[in-house]
């Protein structure tokens, strides 16, 4: 992974073929396309590329505050209403890099900076939506489902994340 950098969006870069991305997601390409430089101007979310040896816009992930209910973890009693989490709100690698281990490198970063969050914040762990095709790269990971809906919302305790 030496061969790649990763660094924090910034509003004011332009990022080389970052308008080309495809990630196989119309939904995830659109947003990088015509929505990231929009979401972190406004503050909503901080986001993170990874850029190949020819500086190539290659994947990102984005990083949102965010609660959720308790009524998502049916089987765990003595939560309060509202729960603090960190939200990985979108993410993808494009097809080129896909099956060859950027997002597990991408989400390990992104674990550092939740941890690094829940030292100074309540953060009960990473939320997340996945689409059907990635829940299982996302409980290889140790995600729960917390819902049978697609997008079928995920999270990952934070208490296993500072074990790993």
């Amino acid at each position: 992974m030496s061969d790649f950098k990763l660094l924090q969006f910034d509003i004011n870069a332009n990022y080389k073929n970052q308008k080309k991305f495809d990630c196989g997601d119309d939904m995830i390409n659109d947003f990088v396309h015509k929505k990231l430089k929009r979401r972190v101007k406004k503050n909503l979310s901080r986001a993170f590329v990874l850029l190949d040896k020819e500086e190539n816009f290659i994947a990102f992930y984005t990083l949102d505050s965010f609660s959720i209910t308790r009524e998502l973890f049916e089987e765990i009693e003595g939560l309060p209403p509202i729960i603090p989490v960190v939200k990985l709100g979108m993410f993808g690698v494009d097809k080129k890099y896909q099956n060859k281990g950027v997002g597990k490198r991408l989400l390990r970063d992104a674990f550092i900076k939740v941890l690094e969050v829940s030292n100074y914040v309540g953060c009960a762990g990473i939320y997340l939506l996945a689409q059907k095709d990635a829940i299982d790269f996302y409980q290889k990971l140790g995600f729960i489902k917390l819902k049978d809906e697609i997008p079928s919302p995920m999270f990952l305790d934070i208490n296993l994340i500072k074990s790993s």
